[in-house]
């Protein structure tokens, strides 16, 4: 179940019964969750976090969430002013649970759907969300940096402090350098099955005075 709760004062996340109460929040997003990654994990948390700050300073004009899931990124994106996003998944249910959630939040032309991984996608964007388990991060921080245009900055999640040297080195490769690292912790009933309770984000750019590589 998802409970509602508010980045900053620019967004409140929350059921669709949010709408039936007043939110202090400069928006709202509603969202049903079916059987997506839940958007109260501290990853999501902490990619909305990046996201916020980058859309605080700058106008994106567009955005693609690689592995979108219940579209919890990309549409809170838009509600901060990114002015369209292209969502993508391997998963029919979940591109389903985002078109849905599209339509509660009257998002629905400004939110473009896509199953495949990233190999579907011929454009570039202003900025890349990817919020997947480190294994697939890293082995697809090529198709990151492609789609980036091997410029646009990147907001990474869905690894653990004990894999950021393996995420830094995957960047690295690229030129691109994580100017902003966020960690949260999850309890566990029991020791978690890593051996760490903490999960990490990070806000990666291509690293000042080089040119990322396009190899």
């Amino acid at each position: 179940m998802l409970f509602p709760w508010r980045l900053d004062n620019a967004l409140t996340i929350g059921p669709p019964w949010l709408r039936l109460f007043p939110t202090r929040a400069q928006a709202a997003l509603m969202l049903r969750t079916g059987r997506s990654f839940p958007p109260s994990h501290p990853t999501t948390k902490m990619c909305l976090r990046l996201i916020l700050a980058l859309t605080t300073s700058r106008l994106f004009h567009d955005l693609v969430d690689v592995g979108c899931g219940s579209g919890v990124l990309a549409l809170a994106a838009l509600k901060l002013g990114v002015e369209r996003a292209v969502g993508l998944d391997l998963s029919l249910a979940a591109l389903a649970v985002s078109k849905a959630n599209a339509g509660l939040n009257q998002l629905e032309q400004r939110l473009f759907l896509v199953r495949g991984s990233t190999e579907a996608l011929a454009a570039t964007f202003d900025l890349v969300v990817a919020n997947l388990p480190m294994p697939v991060l890293v082995g697809k921080m090529a198709e990151f940096a492609r789609l980036a245009g091997f410029s646009a900055p990147l907001v990474l999640s869905g690894f653990q402090d004990l894999d950021r040297p393996h995420v830094e080195q995957a960047l690295q490769k690229y030129s691109y350098q994580a100017s902003t690292w966020l960690n949260a912790d999850l309890s566990f009933f029991g020791p978690p099955p890593s051996g760490s309770y903490t999960w990490m984000a990070a806000l990666a750019c291509v690293s000042e005075g080089r040119e990322a590589k396009k190899t």
